[in-house]
């Protein structure tokens, strides 16, 4: 899932919320696993984003138990199927994105990378009057 964060909102309550709004479970212990910054050619110009990679886990054990999970994003629908993270490697029609997420749930991310465990949101929408 690729959360669209709402004005003031932090990456962690975005992804939260987009579970919810998407497949209609809640989630929690969500913690943070890493950030994959990517620059990729974007229809003739550059593009440039940073993915916040969270885990987390349904309340609801029961969907851990469904084969697939029928989900909205806007007016389309889609059906969320439960993958081995070896079928990534073992099957080249499989993408997982994005870029180097594969790498860094089985810890094959190169010597360069730098491995994070935290980050602080600092929200200060609260202090500020206009």
């Amino acid at each position: 899932m690729f959360p669209t964060y709402e004005y003031g909102e932090d990456s962690k309550s975005a992804v939260i919320r987009e579970v919810k709004e998407e497949i209609n479970l809640d989630i929690n212990e969500v913690k943070l696993l890493g950030i994959i910054e990517l620059i990729f050619p974007y229809y003739g110009d550059i593009g440039h984003e940073f993915d916040f990679i969270y885990e987390g886990k349904f309340i609801d054990k029961a969907a851990y138990k469904q084969a697939t999970i029928r989900g909205n994003e806007g007016d389309k629908t889609f059906t969320a199927t439960w993958k081995k993270i070896s079928d990534f490697r073992d099957d080249e029609s499989l993408m997982l994105v994005p870029q180097g997420l594969y790498e860094m749930l089985t810890n094959q991310g190169n010597s360069n990378s730098v491995v994070i465990n935290q980050i602080k949101h600092v929200n200060t929408k609260d202090f500020l009057k206009f």
